[in-house]
């Protein structure tokens, strides 16, 4: 058994040694094969330069250099251009005008009628009255029948209170009624005893019997008949409740 140990023993050396020398062997050979050839150099690629015209080689000197480049193409010459033509300015055109809104022929006005001149009224005589009418109103009344009228009358001035004998002429219809009663002086009598808004003062008053509808006239009358106050009119129907008329008048 030592002996088939050193028999194996020995043959792992000769394999080592045989593999040292293949792995020389073929450095060797690579080694060789680079030593024989050259160091390949890279051939530079050829540049033009341009010859001045009249300095160019002779033909002959240039077949005697056999290793020159060949002979180098005739320099370009330059074409004359024909001149170029300088542009005119362009002629201004006239600006285009705008277009303006045609103004709309305004209709004539057709002709008015002239106005005839309003004659001037001829003045009148001023009225000579010495009492001013401050007011004529109706109340419904409270204890009259049917087609009974009354009239009630004030007459004062602003220094006195009441004014005593003045009267009223009256008509209805248009025919004249007999008025006996007159007014008298101092502290006045009211149309109503109580409150109410149909309370005035007054110093005359007068009673009519007779169908209250139509036109009544009412004007106030100085003692001696004469008319002094402006005349007012009421109309009444056949049916209508107020029937008691109210005068007033102040002397100026």
């Amino acid at each position: 058994m030592g002996q088939d140990m050193h028999g194996v023993g020995k043959q792992r050396r000769w394999r080592t040694i045989g593999f040292f020398v293949m792995v020389l062997w073929l450095v060797f050979m690579l080694v060789g094969c680079s030593f024989g050839r050259a160091t390949p150099t890279r051939t530079p690629f050829p540049t033009w330069t341009p010859t001045p015209q009249g300095q160019q080689p002779a033909a002959g000197a240039a077949n005697e250099q056999g290793t020159a480049p060949e002979q180098q193409a005739a320099a370009p010459t330059a074409t004359a251009l024909p001149p170029v033509p300088t542009p005119e300015p362009p002629t201004p055109e006239p600006p285009t005008a705008v277009p303006t809104d045609t103004p709309a022929e305004t209709p004539t006005p057709a002709p008015t009628d002239t106005p005839v001149e309003t004659p001037t009224p001829e003045p009148t005589a001023t009225s000579s009255f010495t009492f001013v009418l401050e007011a004529a109103e109706k109340f419904p009344t409270e204890s009259l029948a049917a087609n009974v009228v009354r009239i009630f009358l004030y007459a004062y001035s602003e220094s006195d209170l009441g004014l005593s004998g003045y009267t009223l002429r009256v008509s209805h219809n248009g025919s004249a009624l007999t008025v006996d009663e007159t007014t008298t002086a101092g502290v006045p009598e009211q149309t109503r005893q109580g409150a109410s808004p149909y309370t005035r003062f007054a110093n005359m008053s007068v009673v009519f019997v007779e169908p209250q509808a139509g036109r009544w006239e009412v004007q106030l009358l100085d003692p001696s008949r004469t008319p002094v106050g402006p005349a007012v009119t009421f109309d009444l129907t056949a049916d209508e409740r107020t029937r008691e008329l109210y005068v007033r008048y102040r002397q100026e």
